[in-house]
Parts: C-alpha cells; sequence; structure tokens
C-alpha cells in the first residue's frame, strides 16, 4: 500500500466524542467515587485519505492534541502526504482514574474508532485497513501495551518510550506483539534515558522486525529545528523506508526553531 502521487491531500476534520468510564483510583477525595461512571472527552482530528492505512498519533502524558508549535497538526500532515491517514489525538490526565490504565483505555477507544470508521477515514472496509501506531514518551508505553490486541496493527513507532503504561502491561503487551516494532530516541534523553530504547526493544521478543536507533544531540523533547525534522521524519522512516538505517532530517519537515 503507499499514497498515489496523484491524490490530493483531503482536509482534517475534527471527530472529537465521549466515552464512559468507571473510576478506580481511591487517592481522589478518599475514594468516594470510586465505582462511578463519568463521561470523559476524547479529542480527535482525522487527515483522511484513501490508501487503507490510517496512522494514529499518540503524544505523551498531558500532550496536546496540535501540540507546542502546532507541531502535532503539522506532523499530521507530512504524514498524510507520505503514508495514509492519519488520526490525531491528546493523551488527557483524568482525576479520579489510575493513569497507567486511563491512558491504554484512551488508546483503545481511538483504535476502535479507526475501525468503526475505516470507510470514510482510510477508503477500505475494517476487515481490510492497516494501521500503525505512534506515540511519544506515555503514548509509546500505551502502543506497547495494547498494539497486540489489534491484529489489524501492522507497525509501531516508539518514540522516547516511557514506563507509564506500567511495567507489567508494557512487557508482556510486546512479548505478544507480532508485527514490526521501531524505537528512536534522544542520546541526551534526560527524563527515561537512552537505553530506555534498547530496553524496549528486548522486550519485543515477537516482533517480526524491530528497529532501534539513537539520535545523536537529541533529548527527551527532539528540541531544535533538527530533531524536530527528525521527529518528523521518523514515521516515513518506520512504516514506509525499510531500507534506511536512520530516519532523516531531509525527509522531514520544520515543526519549530
Amino acid at each position: 500500500m503507499g499514497v498515489r502521487e496523484d491524490s490530493e491531500r483531503r482536509e482534517s476534520y475534527d471527530a472529537s466524542f465521549r466515552r464512559k468510564a468507571i473510576s478506580d483510583d481511591p487517592s481522589l477525595q478518599d475514594g468516594r467515587f470510586v465505582g462511578q461512571e463519568f463521561p470523559l472527552s476524547v479529542k480527535l482530528t482525522v487527515h483522511p485519505s484513501d490508501n487503507g492505512i490510517i496512522v494514529i498519533n499518540y503524544p505523551g502524558a498531558l500532550g496536546d492534541i496540535d501540540g507546542y508549535n502546532n507541531k502535532y497538526a503539522t506532523l499530521g500532515n507530512h504524514v498524510q502526504q507520505n503514508v495514509g491517514a492519519v488520526i490525531r489525538t491528546d493523551n488527557p490526565v483524568y482525576a479520579g482514574f489510575k493513569y497507567d490504565v486511563s491512558v491504554r483505555e484512551h488508546l483503545k477507544v481511538v483504535i476502535d474508532y479507526a475501525l468503526k470508521n475505516a470507510v470514510e477515514i482510510s477508503g477500505v472496509k475494517t476487515d481490510d485497513v492497516v494501521i500503525y501506531l505512534v506515540g511519544f514518551s506515555a503514548g509509546s508505553s500505551a502502543i506497547a501495551a495494547v498494539a497486540h490486541e489489534y491484529p489489524q496493527v501492522k507497525k509501531i513507532l516508539l518514540m522516547a518510550p516511557s514506563g507509564d503504561a506500567g511495567q507489567e502491561a508494557i512487557t508482556e503487551g510486546l512479548r505478544k506483539y507480532t508485527g514490526e516494532c521501531h524505537i528512536v530516541i534522544g542520546e541526551n534523553d534526560e527524563v527515561v534515558g537512552k537505553d530506555a530504547g534498547s530496553f524496549f526493544a528486548s522486550l519485543a521478543t515477537g516482533a517480526s522486525v524491530v528497529r532501534s536507533v539513537v539520535i545523536p544531540n537529541c533529548d527527551h523533547q527532539f528540541r531544535g529545528e533538527r530533531n524536530g525534522r527528525i521527529m518528523s521524519a521518523a514515521p516515513l522512516w518506520a512504516f514506509s523506508d525499510p531500507d534506511s538505517e536512520n530516519p532523516s532530517p531531509e525527509k522531514g519537515v520544520k515543526l519549530y526553531d
């Protein structure tokens, strides 16, 4: 599958909704809300395409759907033009909900939305759609934990992966995942450390392909124009460029200075 060279980019649209969830965190007001159902917001922006591929972008904890300097919106357009349809979401932290659980459940709801609306988003039916997942930090941890639950998920990209989704869930999830696993981390990552890349790679024992690269002179946030370009090139490297050793800044776009 690939994006047709003659295809025009379709306009993005908002697809936000609410999901129902049961409070499970006893630390909020002595647990008075535990067991109660609440509506939780799920923010979505869809960049549609018609080649049967959907890329879901999941940012870090408390990550905004558009990101700093609209970097995720820019990234969404870039990936739409070069890989396939894109669904962007946020990564909220809900009071009264354990984050290691909610970060996984939020992602699963987004994947379910993609599958249910596959024709509108990607031009093919649910049974035929191919899903790629790209995450940053806590978003990567959730992807590592839940990707194996969906046979439509063929490739994942973990950028600066953290342990926020729970180590047991991450370890078990990557062990069961059989698609391609690609990992990108900064040499100077001050949050998870550069060794997080090799650690996550070692957990993906069932993956058909495992690639892990360390970006020189790069921190956890991929600060700087060059690192931003690498960040935007990483999905192309992971999802459509199997012959390149590293994501090239020349194949990315400027996200920020």
